[in-house]
């Protein structure tokens, strides 16, 4: 076979396989080799439906693979039309870039370059394949869901992550989002395809209403599922990895996401929403509609000004003992309840800081709500949570200022959606009349945005589920917050009354920044230091020369 036929075979087979086409084309520019899920993807972009979607876990690379048979489509046919639409024009105008780069970088694409000394387009939001015919819609068209689709044509419509957390937080903003997907239909042209591409936001997610009208789904969860994990989408390719006994649990893309960084993730994101991003669970079993859990929570008592510096959480001591504080009633599903630490450290420190969040009651039957949280090499313990009547009253003001000073408070947040700055105008004098030369705080006002019970579970679940949050037993014998906590779901008003979780929630997120690190290391470095400290005092308390102190940890 001489290098002409070798040629022609090469070029026939990257227009008829796309999974060969993807490979070549990885290689070309310098991508890994495909992964597994990757090849599967590819398949059933090449051989399913004309209507058809894939939902995949976060960093699953689908965009990426979709691109690539955007492109294939077009090296095929070049008078095929494409359109990708985006929840921005930024990201569709980003994937339009990428497929522009390809056919510039790779010598069997680039007979596909725009012609521009002819005419031919070649922008941000459109280009026009070299060899195709002249025609009013440009070859590839970069838009926004929510931009001027209207009076386009398209042989190929690719809907990439149209559905995100900001255009899903409401029934209104949801039915806004289906009925713009609906303008579609007036776009693709007779015996076109429609792919859809993304991962669930909401358990109303517009992708299972899209299997509901008839579209083809394949699932690629970033875990092959428990039983009570699968969807009803589940890719083949993972069923039959499951009949072949491979076990739940197991990562589909180890070499990027492996048990370790799935796990870590999960930690980080909370349960329920890592079971809808990763495992692309939108029916969401009980344990996971109510995704705050008594048990995750560490319960013992709190000092005003120091606390321990590590604990470990755990439901059974040991010495093999259950942990479970039974003399506390709990409001909590099944066999839910508040667990003691397993075990303290002796050593103790004062706070690195000690934050208050009010939220000003003035809305419905809530009361002026406020936590008081002290954080300790990454764990935080609440002081304080309750709610006061009487609006902007003397006496609500008055009692949370003592409160202020009493857990020796340095930072006052208020939510301001409302009052405009009033209540933070009558609050501070009642705070400037306790300062003196050891305390005082700073009062800050912070606007809040997006659902408020998706806004609260955000700030608790990932803390909670690390064990990372403490609460006193006088906290955790209220009823009211045991129903508000237990209670709580990503339903818009859910609950009747959400001020105190709120309240909690909202000084949880004011420590986030103090989150990410790692407990057992920050506790061990200030046990350090506070043995140098220690030895200069030693020096000079001597009269020597303050020597340098040696270093127990090198960090």
């Amino acid at each position: 076979m001489n290098q002409e036929e070798k040629a022609r075979e090469l070029i026939s087979r990257l227009a008829n396989d796309f999974e060969f086409f993807l490979e070549t084309l990885w290689v070309e520019i310098g991508l890994p080799p495909i992964a597994e899920h990757q090849r599967w993807i590819a398949r059933f972009l090449q051989d399913g439906p004309r209507r058809r979607g894939i939902r995949a876990f976060r960093g699953a690379s689908k965009t990426f693979v979709t691109l690539g048979y955007a492109t294939w489509r077009l090296f095929r046919n070049p008078n095929e039309r494409v359109l990708i639409i985006s929840k921005s024009e930024k990201h569709s105008k980003d994937s339009l870039y990428m497929v522009r780069k390809w056919i510039g970088q790779v010598p069997w694409l680039q007979h596909m370059t725009p012609d521009r000394k002819g005419g031919q387009r070649d922008s941000a939001t459109k280009f026009d394949i070299g060899t195709s015919d002249n025609d009013r819609t440009p070859s590839f068209t970069a838009a926004s869901i929510t931009g001027q689709i209207t009076g386009s044509r398209a042989s190929l419509i690719i809907g990439d992550d149209i559905e995100s957390m900001q255009n899903s937080m409401t029934y209104e903003m949801r039915e806004r989002l289906r009925n713009e997907v609906t303008e579609l239909d007036n776009i693709i042209v007779p015996g076109g395809d429609v792919i859809f591409l993304g991962t669930p936001f909401h358990q109303e997610s517009l992708y299972d209403k899209m299997m509901d009208a008839g579209y083809k789904f394949q699932c690629y969860p970033a875990r092959i599922p428990q039983e009570s994990e699968q969807t009803d989408d589940l890719a083949p390719e993972i069923q039959e990895l499951m009949y072949d006994g491979m076990r739940p649990g197991t990562p589909v893309w180890p070499a990027r996401f492996d048990d370790d960084e799935l796990t870590e993730r999960e930690a980080s994101e909370g349960r329920s929403l890592f079971a809808m991003q990763y495992m692309l669970m939108t029916k969401l079993t009980d344990g996971l509609e109510y995704p705050l859990k008594l048990a995750d929570l560490v319960c013992m008592h709190t000092e005003t000004s120091s606390a321990p510096m590590t604990v470990a959480w755990g439901m059974t001591d040991k010495y093999g003992s259950s942990t479970r504080m039974e003399e506390i009633p709990s409001l909590g599903f099944g066999s839910d309840g508040f667990h003691s630490p397993i075990m303290y450290s002796d050593d103790w420190s004062e706070y690195t800081g000690v934050k208050m969040w009010v939220d000003p009651s003035g809305r419905g039957a809530d009361k002026t709500a406020f936590a008081i949280i002290g954080e300790l090499n990454g764990y935080l313990h609440v002081l304080r949570l309750s709610g006061l009547e009487g609006g902007y009253s003397s006496g609500v003001l008055s009692s949370l200022a003592n409160e202020a000073k009493r857990h020796g408070v340095r930072e006052i947040f208020v939510e301001d959606n409302f009052g405009q700055g009033m209540f933070v105008e009558l609050f501070q004098p009642y705070i400037h009349r306790l300062f003196d030369d050891d305390w005082g705080a700073s009062i800050n006002t912070v606007r809040v945005a997006g659902q408020k019970e998706v806004r609260i579970l955000s700030a608790l679940e990932p803390i909670t589920n690390q064990h990372r949050l403490i609460i006193p037993p006088a906290i955790a014998t209220d009823q009211e917050f045991q129903r508000q906590y237990t209670r709580l779901t990503r339903e818009r008003n859910c609950l009747k009354h959400d001020d105190e979780i709120e309240a909690l929630a909202m000084c949880v997120k004011m420590w986030q920044e103090s989150m990410g690190v790692d407990p057992q290391i920050t506790a061990e470095r200030r046990r350090s230091e506070a043995k140098e400290q220690a030895l200069r005092e030693h020096y000079e308390a001597m009269g020597l020369a303050c020597m340098p102190a040696p270093r127990f940890i090198q960090h």
